[in-house]
């Protein structure tokens, strides 16, 4: 469930990025660095934690996209 009322029905982080235009390619860019960029944590660990993560703050489209990028 989304904290800030984005007044759209656009899924997820991407809402914020349409409500928001500017914060857009900082948020692509902090994804890009927690979840793809070198870390000690594969990037299956990274989108698993985020899955859990997203279970955490009730956001359903994030966990099973977290999910099927692990899983894949």
């Amino acid at each position: 469930m989304p904290y800030i009322d984005t007044k759209n029905n656009t899924p997820g982080i991407r809402s914020l990025m349409t409500f928001r235009p500017e914060t857009g390619k900082v948020l692509n860019q902090l994804a890009q660095v927690l979840l793809a960029d070198e870390s000690t944590l594969t990037k299956n660990e990274r989108e698993l934690i985020a899955a859990f993560v997203s279970s955490g703050n009730d956001c359903k489209f994030c966990m099973k996209t977290h999910s099927s990028i692990a899983a894949s």
